[in-house]
């Protein structure tokens, strides 16, 4: 397997389980920690706008500046939005966390899918990203049940802490060995 599939595979199974840690109790941490289940629909409603407004903006921003540039930015904001998770109490505060979350993932993604597209070959294209979808895929299940055992064990706060710690080491590796392959 080629070095540049293999670094696609580490950033997907880093990128899982960071992210995958904290899907399962989400709903449950809006519900319990601010009292007001509607809140749940309103902030997966202001991530998904955030990405879908900015998206654009960041990815002609990737095709004119470095690439590993945007994806540190954007996973060090993701550390913060992991980190965030854990201090907000109030629906406001819960809100503008998601603008940033969303930020983060229109920085991040844009820049991370055109360096995929760079270095999966044009041969095997379809094949690669199915490694790729796979590990994923496989580690967003992993990271469910390490959620379960974190959340069960330690709660909601330190499962934030968990990801956010995770994302910004996984963002410093990624950045160093997405430089040395461009």
């Amino acid at each position: 397997m080629r070095r540049e599939i293999k670094l696609l595979l580490l950033v997907e199974f880093l990128i899982a389980i960071s992210l995958g840690v904290l899907g399962p109790y989400y709903a449950i941490y809006v519900e319990k920690v601010l009292n007001d289940p509607s809140l749940i629909g309103y902030s997966y409603a202001v991530f998904w706008i955030t990405v879908g407004l900015t998206s654009p903006i960041f990815g002609k921003i990737s095709d004119k500046k470095n690439r590993s540039l945007l994806i540190m930015i954007g996973g060090c904001l993701s550390f913060i939005v992991s980190i965030s998770y854990s201090l907000v109490s109030f629906a406001f505060q819960l809100l503008i966390v998601e603008v940033l979350n969303g930020i983060a993932t229109a920085c991040f993604n844009p820049a991370y899918k055109a360096l995929t597209a760079e270095l999966t070959s044009k041969k095997n294209r379809g094949f690669e990203y199915g490694l790729i979808d796979s590990i994923s895929y496989i580690t967003y299940g992993i990271a469910a049940l390490l959620a379960t055992a974190i959340f069960t064990y330690f709660g909601f706060k330190f499962l934030f802490i968990f990801s956010g710690v995770f994302q910004f080491a996984s963002t410093l590796i990624l950045t160093k060995k997405i430089n040395g392959i461009i």
